[in-house]
């Protein structure tokens, strides 16, 4: 009998068609979606994060979406504690949870642990918020220099997060991180990967069809709703880049143009991240997927462990 409780990961860089080939596993498992996505908590931003659609949620049940307001500054100790508590509802009903997303500072504080720190005064972030990024970079050099090794100098946001963690606390953020509390689950990693070629056009192609589909519009209805162009959500790869261009800083094509540079970017570090993952088995897709893929990764899953028995564990 297993001690711990055996959670399905599919992850995977952006573009990669997770979302599809996740539904159709969760329903080869009987199980519920546990979106591990930093941006999709976020309530109003639907095209700019591919967050599912409606008709995809009916088929398969999807949690810590549409979780908070643009407004609500939400991290990862935010989304593990509640995702935890999700998982354990899904498990209580005699379900799988499939836990599928991209965002791996959000996944490493769901399955290793996470520290609460206290809000920090709007007055740091506001002072931090006017300082370069050499400058945020150099300070945190001086507070916690076990986290600046590990961070790079223009990952502007997670410095931010480190240096107001340190002047809230008087602690480094290192120094938090073992503090944490692993959660009582052995995870099943699937990586899902494909040429990075192949990866790129679709992020180009998928960008086209978030513009074509009123990508504009939705950020220009979040602003219109009062929300500032400075909140970290609207400070994420697609909505700033439009937010600049509904400011008349750069052009359309130019924001389109950006949109697709840092999104591949961003993929390429995201495969960076997972391939360090231990025990995961990668799943190459081609631009003409197996007919057969989607079972191949549910029965690995399905045969890597016997989720009957561990269905008994409530964590």
């Amino acid at each position: 009998m297993h001690t711990k409780l055996l959670l399905p990961v599919i992850v995977g860089p952006t573009g990669v068609g997770k979302t599809e080939i996740a539904i159709e596993v969760a329903i080869r498992l009987n199980a519920e979606i546990i979106s591990c996505d930093s941006r999709q908590v976020y309530k109003y931003m639907d095209i700019g994060t591919a967050k599912p659609t409606k008709a995809q949620q009916i088929r398969v049940p999807h949690h810590m979406i549409d979780v908070v307001t643009p407004d609500v500054d939400y991290n990862a100790w935010d989304y593990a504690k509640e995702a935890r508590s999700v998982i354990n509802e899904v498990v209580k009903r005699e379900k799988v949870p499939l836990v599928v997303g991209g965002s791996g500072l959000y996944l490493r504080a769901l399955i290793d642990g996470f520290f609460q720190v206290p809000k920090p005064p709007q007055i740091i972030r506001e002072r931090l918020r006017r300082e370069s990024p050499s400058e945020l970079y150099r300070r945190l050099i001086e507070v916690d220099k076990v986290t600046a090794d590990k961070l790079h100098p223009n990952d502007t946001q997670r410095i931010m997060r480190a240096i107001e963690v340190y002047e809230t606390t008087k602690i480094p953020m290192s120094e938090l991180k073992a503090t944490r509390v692993p959660f009582n689950c052995d995870p099943i990693y699937v990586g899902l990967t494909m040429p990075m070629t192949l990866l790129y056009n679709r992020i180009e192609n998928r960008v086209d069809l978030m513009i074509e589909n009123g990508f504009i519009n939705e950020v220009k209805s979040l602003l219109d709703k009062g929300y500032s162009p400075e909140l970290n959500s609207l400070q994420t790869i697609g909505y700033k880049e439009v937010v600049a261009y509904l400011q008349d800083k750069i052009t359309l094509d130019e924001a389109v143009r950006l949109i697709k540079q840092n999104t591949c970017r961003y993929a390429k570090r995201q495969l960076t991240w997972f391939r360090a993952l231990l025990d995961i088995k990668w799943i190459e897709l081609s631009d003409k997927v197996m007919s057969n893929i989607k079972t191949q990764i549910a029965n690995i899953f399905i045969h890597a462990h016997s989720f009957n028995k561990s269905l008994d564990i409530l964590l």
